[in-house]
């Protein structure tokens, strides 16, 4: 290409969108490039938006209020422990306000095009990083350079593993979500004001979900990628078929799976990666494992890692360095934003999904107790903070074969005798 760029963002999902649509409106020649050859582009999934990414994002609320994307605002949770037992949490306010996310990212992807360079159907195979400039070459021979480059481009992300960011074992790393959308005509659900968490397995980490939106049903199955090349290599959809006869016979859900919208895609669960920048790169979303270890949600944290690959990024332009001392300021952004939450999350996941029955008992004391009940699906959806949570445990009267189980739960320490 001849023109001339002082930044490329790979990946026009809600990291890259956002990162794209900032830095473009602070004046900054951006050129995003996405592998979609269109959009709308399919994205399998959940598509659930807290609310304090609406407010960290109040262009989000305006989109919504408007109408452009069609929202379906929830109020109840219906949690279910492996032994069956089952807790429904409800408030006066939305928990979750439920998209598809087709119709979500295009709407981020028209106000980053509204100000930057953007390319479709370009996938990036090989990133260089240059003394002077990074170097990418796209499947099709097409070379783009720039100073630096933002890497958004997913779990799978070619710019993490190029530079040396990503580098462990995928299966120690990565969830599978195994999931369908589709139309109420063909699958409904009972409660269309509530959504659904199963926490069904007991060994690995592992979670069942129904999102109902507003013209669709959402459901699916996700587990740690090792328990899935273990247990379900080349039975996934199998697999699904049969979790939905589950939720129909527990009379969740009504109607017939359709396979042909069955999709199975990674999701990175063991928190972000270890460092997130080097000279001349950044990386945010899924790319960086920017998602949360115990709830495999990602919307916030990658638009959030988005914004904050943004402001280092602008910085860095205008001092016209690029290099990981000038770069590092990022991660220590990152991590008083969101990390606290991050690190937490991976703790909680390895202290609940180890076959101790911690799920099981957690659940139970919560259908006792209504507080412990609001700040555990709180702190799910992103309205609680950690400290909270424990706080109010170390509070509780539990009785002590409880409490053992409950307190290593959220990473309490047993006190000595």
């Amino acid at each position: 290409m001849d023109q001339s760029f002082d930044i490329i963002i790979v990946g026009a999902g809600p990291a890259g969108a956002t990162a794209a649509y900032q830095l473009g409106q602070a004046g900054v020649r951006v050129l995003l490039l996405d592998k979609a050859a269109e959009f709308p582009r399919e994205k399998p999934c959940g598509g659930g938006l807290s609310a304090r990414l609406l407010h960290r994002f109040p262009y989000v609320q305006e989109f919504l209020s408007a109408g452009e994307v069609p929202v379906n605002p929830v109020s109840r949770v219906h949690l279910q422990s492996p032994d069956g037992t089952r807790v429904t949490y409800r408030q006066a306010e939305p928990i979750l306000y439920l998209i598809r996310r087709w119709e979500f990212d295009a709407a981020l992807f028209r106000r980053a095009e509204s100000v930057c360079t953007v390319r479709k159907g370009v996938t990036i195979r090989r990133c260089l990083v240059k003394p002077d400039h990074v170097e990418l070459e796209s499947t099709t021979g097409e070379l783009f350079t720039a100073p630096m480059v933002i890497g958004a481009d997913s779990a799978n992300s070619v710019i993490a593993r190029h530079t040396g960011l990503r580098s462990e074992a995928a299966h120690k790393e990565y969830a599978v979500d195994m999931m369908e959308e589709t139309t109420y005509d063909r699958l409904d659900v009972a409660d269309r004001e509530s959504i659904y968490l199963f926490l069904t397995l007991t060994e690995t980490f592992g979670y069942g979900y129904i999102f109902p939106k507003t013209q669709h049903l959402n459901l699916g199955f996700g587990c740690k990628l090792d328990w899935y090349l273990k247990a379900l290599r080349g039975k996934g959809a199998e697999h699904h078929a049969g979790w939905v006869d589950t939720l129909k016979r527990q009379g969740d859900v009504t109607g017939e799976t359709n396979p042909a919208g069955y999709k199975a895609f990674p999701i990175p669960v063991s928190g972000p990666l270890a460092k997130t920048y080097t000279d001349r790169v950044l990386l945010a979303g899924d790319a960086g494992g920017f998602v949360n270890a115990f709830t495999a949600e990602g919307i916030f944290y990658a638009m959030a890692s988005g914004s904050l690959a943004a402001d280092a990024a602008l910085a860095a332009i205008r001092k016209q360095r690029y290099d990981e001392r000038e770069l590092s300021g990022y991660q220590r952004a990152w991590q008083a934003e969101i990390g606290s939450d991050l690190q937490h999350s991976v703790e909680i996941q390895h202290r609940l999904f180890n076959g101790s029955g911690r799920i099981d008992a957690l659940v139970r004391k919560a259908k006792q107790d209504s507080e412990l009940l609001r700040l555990i699906i709180g702190y799910s959806m992103g309205a609680a903070r950690y400290e909270e949570l424990r706080n109010h445990m170390m509070r509780s009267t539990v009785p002590t074969w409880v409490w053992s189980k409950v307190k290593a739960a959220v990473g309490l320490a047993v006190s000595a005798h």
